[in-house]
């Protein structure tokens, strides 16, 4: 097994979610335009979906080219961690396999996910946290009780197949339990 895997955002699959973006875009410019609809189906319709799914669009677009041209991988898989990339930050956030019971993968209206079983002492800690902010303890007990945990990983956009990723997560998580 390799020291590194580096897995990317799929460039296709994000160039579909912008077309579909630029689709309802156009259809809310439409509805602005048409002098027979009310001014609340308008603003509503109209300009909040040009709002929404044109700026929506063209972040992802902006996000997605400017990753693949600077090569930035989303994951990094190492011996003993995985890396998520943190758009907004431009860094990494740190997940340790010393702190995860195990991976899986689950699915949520047509969107895949893997989340994050972590040991019921990181959970503590986490929680107890003076750096964690009360949203963020929020968020994390809302994921508890929708996903059955505190995190989890988006891979429906990934060049890799959400099932491998977490085959393989599990995996470098029993050979960093057989060191210790």
């Amino acid at each position: 097994m390799g020291a590194e895997i580096k897995i990317y955002q799929s460039l296709w699959k994000n160039l579909l979610l912008v077309i579909c973006c630029v689709i309802f875009a156009i259809g809310a410019i439409f509805i602005i335009a048409d002098d027979s609809c009310k001014i609340m189906t308008k603003v509503c319709g109209g300009w909040l979906g040009v709002i929404f799914f044109g700026g929506g669009g063209l972040f992802i677009c902006v996000t997605t080219f400017y990753n693949s041209i600077r090569h930035i991988p989303y994951l990094i898989l190492y011996k003993d961690r995985v890396e998520i990339y943190v758009q907004f930050k431009g860094t990494y956030k740190v997940v340790k396999f010393e702190d995860v019971k195990f991976f899986r993968l689950i699915k949520m209206h047509h969107v895949k996910y893997i989340a994050i079983e972590y040991k019921t002492k990181y959970i503590s800690q986490k929680m107890e946290s003076p750096e964690t902010s009360n949203f963020i303890k929020k968020l994390m007990v809302f994921n508890l009780q929708l996903i059955g945990s505190i995190e989890a990983i988006l891979v429906s956009n990934l060049t890799m197949r959400g099932n491998e990723i977490c085959d393989m997560l599990n995996e470098r998580i029993k050979n960093e339990s057989r060191l210790f």
